[in-house]
């Protein structure tokens, strides 16, 4: 299966989520189904990289990483979300839209 990559540098079709509960942003334009536990109508990152400054990714950003990138899944350790944010960054660098 071809990767797929979300605009925040997540790889959606590693994603356990992918594609049962997920399609991946790109098609559900940054509705993800995690909203619904945080109240927004739109991930917040999405809406900055895509819909706002209209961005392939947040790679081509000067921001990057910008505070965005702060929020932790509450479901993982420090450590987890650590990892999962290098793993993004590593990402974005290597990504080309």
């Amino acid at each position: 299966m071809e990767k797929k990559m979300s605009c925040c540098g997540t790889v959606c079709s590693d994603c356990e989520y992918y594609p049962a509960e997920c399609q991946g942003c790109r098609e559900i334009k940054g509705k993800v189904f995690w909203l619904e536990y945080t109240g927004e109508s739109c991930c917040d990152i999405y809406e900055c990289c895509i819909n706002q400054r209209k961005y392939g990714h947040c790679g081509q950003c000067k921001e990057l990483p910008c505070s965005r990138y702060d929020r932790e899944d509450p479901m993982k350790t420090k450590e987890e979300n650590e990892a999962d944010h290098a793993m993004q960054m590593k990402n974005l660098k290597e990504y080309e839209v």
